[in-house]
């Protein structure tokens, strides 16, 4: 009987336990991320059939300022992709030559392609396949959170092309809507 009761008593207390480190997180990075953030949070239904790999608050950010999310899709030795959101971001992303200007949710995006510079080529939205690039946007805030700047870059090798990122771009809604 006493070891019955310690078994009991025992399940009780890793019940107890789990259930509240359970709640803590929903399993999904960009919800997670949305609690703690003025701005608002996107997350993608299309990612070009890419996994995320990594998901998570950077440490660029000065004291006291909100993280920001990036999240790693790919692997390197794969087609790779990264997003990152924020507002304000705190580090920079490469640039290149603007070679797409298009909308994504009523927002104006732009793609750049990091292009040979040592090449008197125009640079072209091909370009984002043979070298990398990113697309640029800032989506509204909604339900009184503030507006949100998004990177979405292909880099590696393996590139997503322009409108792989014009795509995934689109497919952005808001966390929880």
């Amino acid at each position: 009987m006493k070891k019955l009761l310690g078994v009991i008593a025992a399940s009780a207390f890793v019940i107890g336990v789990a259930a509240p480190a359970v709640a803590m997180g929903s399993g999904d990075a960009y919800e997670n991320m949305q609690v703690g953030v003025t701005y608002t949070v996107y997350e993608p239904s299309y990612t070009a059939g890419i996994k995320a790999q990594h998901a998570g608050g950077n440490d660029l950010c000065q004291k006291g300022t909100e993280q920001n999310l990036t999240v790693i899709y790919g692997k390197a030795d794969s087609q790779r992709l990264t997003i990152t959101e924020g507002n304000p971001m705190c580090s920079d992303i490469g640039t290149g030559e603007v070679v797409l200007r298009t909308t994504s949710n009523v927002s104006m995006a732009y793609v750049q392609a990091y292009c040979d510079p040592a090449s008197s080529q125009k640079c072209t939205k091909a370009d984002v396949i043979k070298f990398g690039g990113h697309l640029e946007v800032t989506l509204p805030g909604v339900n009184g959170l503030r507006s949100t700047r998004i990177w979405i870059e292909t880099y590696g090798g393996n590139n997503l092309s322009a409108q792989q990122l014009v795509r995934i771009a689109r497919s952005l809604a808001p966390v929880g809507s």
